[in-house]
């Protein structure tokens, strides 16, 4: 029923964790679908090692480093499900999260992808970070719809939005770039309010995240409002990652804290 993807770089201190939480599932009718972006430490050994214990782990490896879209991307062409999940190598789905989803998707065949609540941890503040239960377009240009490693989405959905996009304008902002054309195109979907994934958060990494990140994530929100054909008031939001950027880490890290704490 289910084809679980991934795209992973460099994941050997992870990836076991992951791999075992997939192992975990209270639903067992699944593939996983792994795509080893031209990992240089030992990822590629621990993948063949889950891969010769249980034939549902499916690994390929690509020769160079191509990114996570265009890994992603090479997943879907093996995929046999009749669901897409979404997975990082560097995180936890919990043992009820394959059956609490597609229990939600084949009983609202009207719905083409469910995300949930997530849990972060690792980092500096460990929080539940919530979505919308019924994410619109009209939440596209402020956040993200849904969290992307939490989701599952019907097949057929997947490829008739062609996967993601790659090229350097979508580069790390894969996702975004995503739901603009999934709501563009009229599709529907629905976030469970329950923490059924563990994302692990590097505090170190976002710090280092440059400027052009932001920028191309102002733009595809830009993108996005013409897209959906939103009033353009809402252009406004393509200040908000600039903004994010030139903002003191220490003012974010005491507005996470008081987020986390007012939760």
């Amino acid at each position: 029923m289910i084809s679980i993807i991934s795209g992973v770089y460099n994941a050997e201190g992870t990836l076991r964790a992951a791999l075992d939480s997939i192992l975990a599932q209270t639903c067992s009718d699944w593939e996983y679908i792994i795509c080893d972006d031209a990992s240089t430490d030992g990822t590629a050994e621990i993948l063949r090692e889950y891969s010769s214990r249980d034939a549902r782990f499916r690994v390929m490896r690509n020769d160079r480093n191509l990114g996570l879209a265009a890994s992603l991307n090479r997943c879907i062409t093996f995929v046999r499900g009749e669901y897409i999940a979404r997975m990082d190598g560097d995180d936890i789905s919990l043992p009820e999260r394959f059956e609490k989803q597609l229990s939600y998707l084949q009983s609202h065949p009207e719905t083409d992808a469910v995300g949930c609540w997530m849990k972060t941890f690792g980092g500096e503040v460990d929080e539940t970070v919530r979505k919308d239960e019924i994410p619109t377009k009209y939440l596209l240009p402020k956040e993200a719809p849904f969290h992307h490693a939490t989701v599952m989405m019907k097949t057929e959905t997947m490829k008739k939005l062609g996967g993601y996009k790659v090229a350097p304008s979508t580069l790390g902002t894969e996702d975004v770039e995503l739901w603009n054309r999934f709501f563009a195109e009229g599709h529907t979907g629905y976030n469970i309010g329950e923490v059924l994934y563990h994302v692990r958060v590097d505090d170190g990494a976002i710090k280092r995240r440059k400027f052009s990140r932001y920028l191309r994530y102002s733009r595809i929100i830009r993108e996005g409002v013409k897209m959906n054909r939103l009033p353009l008031r809402y252009n406004i939001y393509c200040l908000k990652p600039i903004l994010s950027f030139f903002l003191p880490e220490g003012i974010k890290r005491n507005h996470r804290q008081r987020k986390a704490s007012s939760r």
